[in-house]
């Protein structure tokens, strides 16, 4: 029921605090049932009242009370406000950490875990943590306070009490297996329907959409079942934590007026424990309410926690190297992905040298984009060996490969900001010229000069407000800014138009002259002008030469050609 690595983030002054101003309120409560039942007790009684001072210091009581609960309430939001913030930060600076490795979450999860997840663990921390401690103070004191009157019905009620707490435990078990398959539910709802989103324009293309949204409709008709199975559960145990708060009441106060009865104990006695019976399990009572509502931040935490602790690649000790990266050396690399038996990349050696353009192709699924993260030093747990140069890649720190190396591909952002923001991002230092520059080179800058804002202009969301093309030749500018050493591009090319392909193609292609280039596709048409193609396939090199070699002696590069000429022809003739 409580995690104590919460403590270990956020502060444990600010809990503390809403606790013990829980209890003077609770004792400020105390002195005003106790003033009520002495004087309803005199009234009964037929003794003389003064009122004057007894209601005074009872509104004194209810100011004290009601400064007390906005000082609660602060507190809460400062409980609140420091948890989001050490957390998210902790979640973000691990997300740096891992990178783009193979045990990074995917976006959709991750941004549901930092967003939802720890708005949820909020409940969970600022209300639920502070009730439970308080609910173990006040029933105590009020157990305290109730047993010098009459033992009996003190004890009684005392004993109830821990049926609520119990009830949560065993409620708890059973939510633990709902709120997992709810929240894996929730994040596979929505990373698929981000991925539907992101993929809309190829889902009609292919007269797929419909599809599509049957298979979406079928995940949140299953969400919407994990979430009223939540719920059937929350109303019934809400519904036995009534059973035993009421009968937990009435079993104090029918022992109470047994002993009235027998005069064990005077009219205000019963009067007290009258007042205070509903007022002895309400702290529980709320804490119940409390657990359901905390219920997904409890799930939550669990899983913020385990991403938190993932393994992180061992980064390298060389942190100054000042080389410049003339060569990169594959011998014998092998990998495979977790929980898949059949190898990504088998057994692969190639050389990559700087002035040439140099092309992997393959067909969806071959291992061309995981071998080119591999070259990055992005995934782990590979055999063979990748030396930059004569230094092994692994011994690199992650810094100085993020400086020498660059990877362009299909999930690169541009940010709702201006276009001299957006490119800035890359080089905080360039300068107008350097950024006009930038521009001319993907023969972007006599399209933003005829813009009313210029640089100046404020992109829509991804560039949106941008041709696909535009867009994808923007992103190129940016990645030339760095002037890295080593330069990834991933597919950049598909979705754009022929005029932006060629654009960028003549990009690459002059920038291989002064950095090694590396163009991966599945399109051969698009690796015409390279220097050398590597052809994969099922995660092995089977052909590799110049393109007209390949043309020539490759069955299986001449047999892909001719496939995807068909193809073309046959869009042609569709959209003619």
């Amino acid at each position: 029921m409580i995690d104590r690595r919460l403590f270990a983030i956020a502060k444990k002054k600010t809990l503390i605090l809403q606790v013990v101003i829980r209890c003077i309120g609770l004792g400020l409560s105390l002195y005003i049932w106790r003033t009520l039942a002495l004087l309803l007790s005199q009234v009964m009684q037929g003794l003389s009242l003064e009122l004057s001072r007894p209601f005074g210091l009872i509104l004194l009581a209810l100011a004290g009370k009601l400064i007390l609960i906005r000082l609660s309430a602060n507190l809460t939001d400062q409980a609140s406000a420091e948890l989001r913030v050490a957390l998210r930060k902790q979640v973000m600076e691990k997300a740096f950490r891992l990178g783009n490795t193979s045990r990074q979450l995917p976006a959709t999860t991750l941004a549901q875990l930092a967003g939802d997840g720890i708005e949820q663990l909020e409940m969970y921390y600022a209300h639920f943590l502070p009730q439970l401690f308080y609910c173990l103070l006040a029933s105590l004191m009020l157990f305290a306070y109730l047993v010098s009157l009459a033992w009996q019905p003190a004890v009684a009620m005392l004993i109830c009490v821990p049926f609520i707490p119990l009830t949560i435990m065993a409620v708890m078990k059973i939510a633990k297996r709902i709120l997992s398959k709810y929240w894996d539910d929730y994040t596979n709802l929505g990373t698929r329907f981000h991925e539907s989103l992101s993929a809309l324009s190829v889902l009609k293309a292919y007269d797929q959409d419909d599809a599509k949204q049957r298979e979406l409709a079928a995940d949140a008709q299953k969400f919407r079942k994990a979430t009223m199975s939540l719920l059937s559960m929350q109303l019934n145990s809400i519904t036995i934590m009534d059973i035993f708060s009421y009968s937990g009441a009435a079993l104090g106060i029918g022992l109470a007026l047994i002993a009235f009865q027998q005069q064990y104990l005077t009219v205000y006695g019963v009067l007290l424990f009258i007042l205070v019976g509903a007022e002895f399990f309400l702290p529980m009572r709320q804490l119940g309410s409390l657990f359901h509502v905390a219920m997904n931040g409890i799930s939550s935490c669990g899983k913020i926690f385990d991403y938190l602790a993932l393994p992180e690649k061992n980064d390298g000790t060389i942190k100054e190297w000042t080389e410049s990266l003339d060569t990169v050396t594959v011998k014998q690399l092998t990998f495979t992905y977790e929980k898949q038996q059949s190898q990504a990349i088998n057994a692969v050696s190639i050389t990559l040298k700087k002035g040439t353009f140099t092309a992997f192709v393959g067909k969806s699924g071959s291992g061309k984009s995981t071998f080119a993260q591999l070259l990055l030093n992005q995934l782990d747990d590979y055999q063979g060996r990748i030396h930059w140069n004569q230094t092994e890649l692994k011994d690199l720190n992650r810094s100085t490969v993020l400086e020498k190396a660059m990877l362009v591909n299909t999930k690169d952002f541009l940010y709702a900001d201006s276009i001299r923001e957006n490119l800035l991002l890359a080089k905080s230092s360039l300068t107008d010229t350097e950024l006009w520059q930038l521009l001319e080179q993907v023969k972007l800058a006599d399209f933003v000069r005829q813009l009313p804002e210029q640089l100046d202009t404020v992109l829509e969301e991804n560039g949106k407000n941008l041709s696909g093309g535009q867009r994808q030749r923007l992103i190129l500018a940016r990645a030339l800014a760095t002037s890295a050493e080593l330069y990834i591009f991933d597919e950049i090319t598909s979705g754009v138009d022929i005029e932006s392909e060629e654009i960028i193609l003549h990009t690459l292609k002059k920038l291989a002259q002064q950095a090694i280039v590396i163009f991966v596709s599945h399109r051969l048409y698009n690796v015409l002008e390279a220097d050398r193609v590597y052809v994969f396939k099922e995660g092995t090199v089977v052909e590799a030469g110049t393109p007209q070699e390949l043309e020539q002696t490759s069955d299986y590069f001449k047999a892909y050609f001719i496939e995807e000429t068909r193809q073309m022809k046959g869009v042609t003739e569709n959209e003619g």
